[in-house]
């Protein structure tokens, strides 16, 4: 078996990137063959034998976290010729050992993780995107997932990433940018189109994205480190902030149409 581990650091996230590595190395399907695809602009992190560096221009915020599904699909021959592709997000630290089986799931094709910040609210209180004119928008609501693990079997994520890429572009178009961005987009995915892929679909506990300094009744097996220890959000995003109303933006808008 073969997994494509999917990771994007631009500007200032290199700095999560060798913890993330060596974690990962130590403790994640220590029995499968794993291959590193990393998105970066960083002159910091090269190729190797396990690691493929694609240079990812710095996006801003919110395009280098909205734009995952894009990226991804650069490189998406490539990625047909895994077993498996997972993306964790940049500040991912593997604690404990994951087994394949135990993460992926038997005979599943999708793998998500449910949001640590709501695994004991009532559905009422899930952030889900509520405008209907948004592609994000859910019509039936089950679980809220975390936007910082996607994956399942390639062809399966390879086709959802296609599909979310196109229906954040169209958001776009239409002037809208969903509340958590690709987040928003994953959920309604998945939460939309539950009773058709159920059987298909692994959900993982919030031990698996378990946030530094909390206190859940979880086992840490992967711990999201606390960005506030290396600056903030604002701090990390220096640099790559776009407004919604800037020159930059409109270009991106308009590239899409030119589309």
């Amino acid at each position: 078996m073969k997994v494509a581990i999917l990771y994007i650091c631009t500007g200032k996230y290199d700095v999560f990137w060798n913890i993330f590595y060596n974690s990962s190395e130590r403790h994640f399907c220590e029995s499968v063959k794993k291959h590193y695809f990393v998105f970066t602009d960083s002159k910091k992190i090269e190729s190797s034998e396990n690691t493929t560096v694609i240079y990812q221009d710095n996006l801003g915020w919110p395009f280098n976290t909205m734009y995952r599904y894009k990226m991804f699909l650069r490189v998406k021959a490539e990625l047909l010729g895994f077993d498996k592709v997972i993306f964790f997000n940049g500040n991912c630290l593997f604690n404990q050992n994951i087994s394949y089986e135990s993460f992926f799931g038997e005979n599943k094709n999708i793998v998500a993780c449910i949001h640590p910040g709501f695994y004991n609210k009532s559905k009422k209180e899930y952030t889900y995107e509520n405008r209907v004119q948004s592609l994000a928008f859910i019509k039936d609501s089950y679980f809220y997932v975390q936007g910082a693990i996607n994956g399942g079997n390639a062809e399966d994520f390879i086709r959802i990433c296609e599909e979310l890429a196109t229906n954040i572009d169209k958001d776009l178009e239409n002037g809208i940018v969903a509340i958590w961005h690709d987040e928003s987009h994953w959920n309604a995915y998945l939460n939309n189109n539950y009773e058709k892929i159920k059987d298909s679909l692994h959900i993982l506990s919030p031990s698996y994205l378990y946030p530094e300094g909390w206190d859940i009744p979880f086992d840490k097996k992967i711990i999201l480190r606390d960005k506030n220890k290396y600056g903030g959000h604002e701090s990390l995003r220096v640099g790559s902030h776009i407004s919604l109303k800037s020159n930059l933006f409109r270009r991106f808008l308009s590239r899409i149409r030119c589309k």
